[in-house]
């Protein structure tokens, strides 16, 4: 997984100035690339999390840790949910079919989602962190539990929205090299693609 998150990381950063104009059907194919394995990667993550939670929360005599388990499991069915419905959105996306416009409406709008995202993931470990100390002061083994799993799923789904934010960003970062902007007076401009 690590070695997936490298190339990736390594495929999507720009290069200083391209030398010939954008390839968009390659450009393509690499945005689409990039946002399927990382649905594969919060699919792994889920589903992982679904077999331990559940084994645990069976498994477990500790009622925090059971909790704990409990609250990982089904947070996960939502991430499994948002993967799979990010998998299937994407199937058979023809990375050719896109224009210019299409291509840079399509990353500019992933990558909102994605930093919206990543602030509803601060909230979550805000929530966790609230919950935990809250089951501490009543004696509330549940809310120590399900805090502690907010804190977990918060934590991991923060990184994963800032860092493909960021992969997003650095494509359309590139894609926008080849945008062409051409003063025409005092107050205008003429925006036109290279490709």
């Amino acid at each position: 997984m690590l070695s997936t998150v490298l190339a990736l990381t390594l495929n999507a950063a720009p290069s200083a100035v391209p030398a010939a104009p954008v390839d968009l059907t390659a450009w393509n194919r690499r945005r689409l690339s990039t946002n399927r394995a990382a649905m594969f990667v919060l699919g792994g993550w889920a589903v992982g999390n679904i077999a331990v939670g559940a084994v645990g929360f069976g498994l477990e005599r500790d009622e925090r840790l059971r909790w704990l388990h409990l609250g990982n499991a089904t947070w996960n069915l939502v991430n499994l949910g948002l993967a799979l419905a990010g998998l299937i959105g994407d199937w058979g996306k023809d990375p050719a079919a896109f224009d210019a416009r299409q291509s840079l409406d399509a990353s500019n709008t992933q990558e909102k989602i994605l930093l919206f995202n990543a602030g509803l993931d601060v909230a979550y470990i805000a929530a966790g962190a609230f919950l935990w100390q809250r089951g501490e002061g009543t004696l509330d083994a549940r809310l120590v539990g399900f805090g502690q799993a907010l804190l977990i799923q918060g934590g991991f789904l923060l990184v994963f929205d800032t860092v493909l934010a960021v992969l997003n960003g650095r494509l359309t970062n590139e894609l926008m090299l080849g945008v062409d902007v051409t003063p025409t007076g005092a107050m205008g401009a003429r925006v036109g693609w290279r490709w």
